[in-house]
Order: C-alpha cells, then sequence, then structure tokens
C-alpha cells in the first residue's frame, strides 16, 4: 500500500523535470530572438547566432570567396577543373530567411525539435541557390569524352580464306546525373572538395562464346565473293562485306518457345540471332544505282528550212530497279544452291523527245516570232546578248509547261563567258557580269506576246532605254528585264504541243523563232504615251494592247499593258 505514493512522487518529480526541461528549451529560444539558432548553416555557412543583416553579410563575403574557387572532378589519374566563376552561381538572400525561420515555423512538435537540435548542436544546412546549367555542359562532355569508351561486341571478319570471330570489349559511361548532382552539392553548399565523376561499366551485348554458335551460319553466307552485273557494269561483294551486312544480336534463352524437354531444360549457353539486314543491303543497292543509272537525253532539234529536224540524237538511259536488286542479293546470299554471280534487274527509260515521235511533239510551224535591235552596244554587251542567246536556242517547252526565262539562264559570271557591262538597279546603271542580257529576255517576251501566249510573269526597266528597246515601234514599253531570282521572265505553253525556241543573232540584231501547234496569234497594237515622251531622263507612262486572235482572225481576247518609267540617272560604278 506505500507504493502508491512513491509512484506519484515519482511521476511528479518526471512532470517538474519535463516542465524545467520545456521551461528551458522556450528560454533558450527566447535567448536568441532576432538571432539565427545554433547549429544553422545558409548554403554552407554557419550563420547560427548571428542577426539577419549579419548573416546576409557573412553570406555574401563568402559567396564572393567561393566564385574564386574551383570545384575539382577526378577520374583515373586526370582531375578536371571546374571554374565556380563560370557557372555564374546566386545566393539568394532568402536563404537567411529560412535559417532565421528554423525553429519558429510550424506546430509546437516541429518547433520543438528543431530547437532540440539546435541546443545539442546538431547541424542544420538550408540552402536556396541558382546557375547557369547550360555553362556547365562543357565539362560533363570533356569527362564524357576521356572518360567513355564504347562497348564493342564481338564480331565476325573474314581474312586470307578464315573466317575469325573479333574480341568483344566492355564499355565504360559516366553517370551524368549523378555527376551533375554531386557538382550542384558542392555549389549548395560552397564546397571546394573534390568530386568522383561517377561512371559504370556496359557489358557486351554479344561475347565471344556467344558468337562461336553463330560462326557456321555466318561462313555459309560467306562463303564466296558476290558478283553483281547491271546495265555492263559488274561489281565484286568481298566476304567482308557481306559480313558487314549481317546483324549480330544475343537470343535470351527466356524468349524462346520452349516446348517438350526444353520446357524442363534452359540452353546451356546463350544462343546468337544472325540476320541479313535488309536496309544494308538495300543502301548497297542505291549506292550502285548512281553508278548503274543513266538519265535518257531527249533528241536535240532544230529547224532548216522551216522544218525541224534532229540536229543531236537521243539516247536511253538506265535505271536499276532496287528493290528487286535488294531481293535478288539477299535470296543468293541465302541459298546454298544458287550461284554466286547475279544479273541485276534494269529497265530501260526512253527520251521524252526522241526520233520515233517527232509528229507527236506538235512542231509543225511557227507559232511567233520576238525581234530587237541594239546599235551602239559595246562589245562586252554584245558578248553577254551572244552568250545568253546560246542558253536558249533548241529549248522545248513542254505543254502546261509555265516557262522561267531565268531558270534556263543559270549561273551569270566569268566562268559562263560573261563579261562586265551595264545593268540597271533602282534608278541607275551599274557594271555587273551579264549586263545586256535583258535585250534577251526582251525578245523573248515580244516572241511570246505575237504567239498570243499567257504572260506570268513580266516586269519593265525601271527607266526608259530608247536606243535599245524602242525599235521596231518606236516607243518604249515592249521590253522585260531580268535579275533572276528576284526578277524573272515567265510564260505558258497552254498549246496542245511542244514549243521549240529557235535564235538567230545577227550584228546588233536579235530575233526569237517559237514552233509549234499554231492554235491562235497575238497582234500588238501600240506602244503610245499616255505621259511623257521620249527624254528618258523625265518619268513616262505608255500603254500597249495585245490582242489574242483565232485562226480565223478573230479577236478572242485583248490585253492592256501599261508600263511606267522613272527618270533616268546618271551613270555610277559599283565597287
Amino acid at each position: 500500500m506505500k507504493q502508491l505514493p512513491d509512484r506519484l512522487t515519482l511521476a511528479a518529480a518526471v512532470g517538474t523535470l519535463a516542465v524545467l526541461f520545456g521551461v528551458g528549451i522556450l528560454a533558450f529560444s527566447a535567448a536568441y530572438t532576432g538571432r539565427v539558432l545554433p547549429g544553422v548553416m545558409a548554403n554552407g555557412v554557419g550563420v547560427g547566432g548571428l542577426n539577419r543583416e549579419e548573416a546576409v553579410r557573412k553570406m555574401q563575403r563568402q559567396a564572393e570567396d567561393y566564385r574564386g574557387k574551383v570545384i575539382p572532378v577526378q577520374y583515373g589519374q586526370t582531375t578536371l577543373r571546374v571554374p565556380v566563376s563560370s557557372l555564374a552561381p546566386k545566393y539568394n538572400e532568402g536563404t537567411v530567411d529560412l535559417a532565421m525561420r528554423y525553429g519558429r515555423k510550424g506546430g509546437f512538435k516541429e518547433r520543438f525539435h528543431s530547437t532540440l537540435r539546435a541546443v545539442f548542436g546538431r547541424p542544420t544546412t538550408v540552402s536556396s541557390y541558382d546557375f547557369d546549367s547550360a555553362k556547365l555542359s562543357p565539362y560533363l562532355e570533356q569527362v564524357e569524352e576521356d572518360l567513355s569508351k564504347p562497348v564493342a561486341n564481338a564480331g565476325l571478319s573474314f581474312s586470307e580464306g578464315v573466317m575469325q570471330v573479333t574480341p568483344s570489349r566492355p564499355g565504360m559511361r559516366v553517370d551524368r546525373g549523378r555527376l551533375v548532382a554531386a557538382i550542384e552539392e558542392r555549389i549548395s553548399a560552397m564546397s571546394g572538395a573534390s568530386v568522383a565523376a561517377p561512371a559504370y561499366e556496359m557489358t557486351p551485348a554479344v561475347t565471344e562464346a556467344e558468337l562461336a554458335s553463330a560462326k557456321s551460319r555466318a561462313e555459309s553466307l560467306a562463303r564466296e565473293p558476290l558478283s553483281v552485273t547491271a546495265g555492263g557494269v559488274t561489281k565484286i561483294v568481298d566476304q567482308n562485306m557481306i559480313l558487314g551486312w549481317l546483324d549480330v544480336s544475343s537470343l535470351n534463352h527466356t524468349d524462346m518457345p520452349m516446348t517438350g524437354l526444353r520446357a524442363f531444360y534452359a540452353p546451356p549457353t546463350a544462343l546468337v540471332n544472325l540476320r541479313i539486314n535488309h536496309k544494308k543491303v538495300a543502301f548497297y543497292a542505291g549506292e550502285l544505282a548512281k553508278v548503274i543509272d543513266k538519265q535518257p537525253r531527249d533528241a536535240g532539234l532544230s529547224v532548216q528550212d522551216g522544218k525541224v529536224v534532229v540536229a543531236l540524237a537521243s539516247q536511253d538511259g538506265m535505271h536499276l530497279d532496287q528493290e528487286k536488286a535488294k531481293n535478288q542479293i539477299i535470296e543468293t546470299l541465302s541459298s546454298q544452291d544458287r550461284p554466286r554471280d547475279i544479273q541485276l534487274a534494269t529497265a530501260v527509260t526512253r527520251p521524252a523527245v526522241h526520233e520515233g515521235n517527232l509528229e507527236s511533239l506538235g512542231l509543225k510551224e511557227m507559232i511567233g516570232r520576238g525581234e530587237s535591235f541594239f546599235p551602239g552596244s559595246s562589245a562586252d554587251r554584245l558578248v553577254n546578248v551572244r552568250v545568253g542567246t546560246s542558253r536558249y536556242s533548241n529549248v522545248l517547252i513542254k505543254p502546261g509547261q509555265v516557262f522561267s526565262f531565268g531558270a534556263q539562264l543559270g549561273d551569270v559570271g566569268p566562268a559562263q563567258g560573261y563579261r562586265p557591262s551595264l545593268v540597271i538597279v533602282g534608278t541607275k546603271e551599274y557594271k555587273e557580269y551579264g549586263g545586256g542580257l535583258c535585250q534577251v529576255s526582251s525578245t523573248l517576251y515580244r516572241a511570246a506576246l505575237n504567239a498570243g501566249l499567257p504572260i506570268v510573269q513580266r516586269t519593265n526597266h525601271s527607266f526608259a532605254i530608247n536606243e535599245f528597246y524602242t525599235k521596231p515601234y518606236g516607243a518604249p514599253g515592249v521590253d522585260a528585264t531580268i535579275y533572276y531570282p528576284a526578277v524573272d521572265l515567265k510564260f505558258k505553253n497552254d498549246t496542245p504541243g511542244y514549243i521549240l525556241i529557235q535564235t538567230n543573232m545577227v550584228g546588233t540584231s536579235l530575233t526569237f523563232d517559237l514552233y509549234g501547234t499554231k492554235t491562235k496569234s497575238g497582234r500588238i497594237r501600240g506602244p503610245e504615251f499616255i505621259s511623257g515622251s521620249m527624254d528618258s531622263t523625265k518619268p513616262s507612262h505608255t500603254v500597249f494592247y495585245r490582242d489574242v486572235l483565232d485562226l480565223s482572225g478573230n479577236v478572242v481576247r485583248t490585253d492592256t499593258v501599261h508600263t511606267r518609267y522613272k527618270a533616268k540617272r546618271k551613270k555610277a560604278t559599283r565597287k
């Protein structure tokens, strides 16, 4: 009966101690009012016992010192030094606020626990920081380049008539994620402690022992070279190239169907799957086609005595059927009995224009002519007109085709035989290679107008050049400038047949004749001045009308073409 008072006394004593301890904890916390509790670190900086301003200053000083340090990354015998300043770290003053709130936030239990840790000097770290992760990439790539090694599977090679197994080799790869985490940990604590670059080994998917089971299959596939012939070209595929077409992969026995005794006894060793890679063979067929394939060449046509004749014979093309070629090669490799000589499937491709279909092209008669005259042209300008004209002689335009003068012209420079001569840019003249080509485009423009063809794109010169583009009309306005690709001349062949371009340059006169099937014609009326005059130093505005007539001479459409010229300025030399 005397035990009960003793127990009450003990409980009272414990309660008293707990109260006293609690009061002590609260007194400890109160003693640090406005200051960080002991043992608290902000971004690796000890700020216990400091008020906010003191803690901020201390963290800023240490952050400034830390920017001058490096983080060593070690691997093997190498140490890569990462300058902290290169990562542009930033430390937020909000970290100090986190430190100030430690032990003073949350419920009573959380505050009590935090204060208790501070009383017994248990370190606590809070952090808030940022850095430029993109600037860390070059250092990570350097570690990967130095440390990583590619894994090599066992392979097959053919040397001196013997099939050999090349050894496998394990690889090494940097664990980039863990390395970044370790560097971030150093930055968060403003630490210069070294980091051991984490890496892991990669084991080969196919080992020598595994490949040995597929060696006999490989020897069968590559027992002899292949001889492939197409279009008169023969290529030899040696055994090493054949082996390069084979894919070798490890075949886990658990992935194989298990029946009968196999369900009770697993294979004693891993098996290897050996396959012909169809994509690799298809790539070889594509490379072979580059040698075999030959584009057909249209017959070159010209006009003699008003009749279209063949000036250059057509030439058939050759085409390798790449899909069939791939299948022929794979079937030959897979067969034990088939000869190793393969005649690959090819097809002859006929040109669109050849000696046998001239009548069907519709080149019956002249359908339009364009003329221009350019006396007074410099010797260089005459050269450019002649070279440019040659690009259009005997050119064929398909039915429905929109013909581009610039696309047919191609490059313009000294390599093509052009010389520097005056061109118009804006309202001034400058010397450039090919100056004078607008004489060619204007002549072809007039031929298309007279043939009644639809004009898709045309731009006149900035100012009138009366000495080259007025005759035979008596006024400027029937011209077409060219400065490809920005400025082009385009027209459409809307006739039922082909159109053949014929050119003729004699002295300072140029003629473009269009031959085809005549279904209509064009008639130019004008041009005439609406404003201005033949004085090209002043602005002018002309207009001409192009009537499109049917074969009976009836007007079926009239196009109105306005041309506005700016005032010509003085000549200048482009630097």
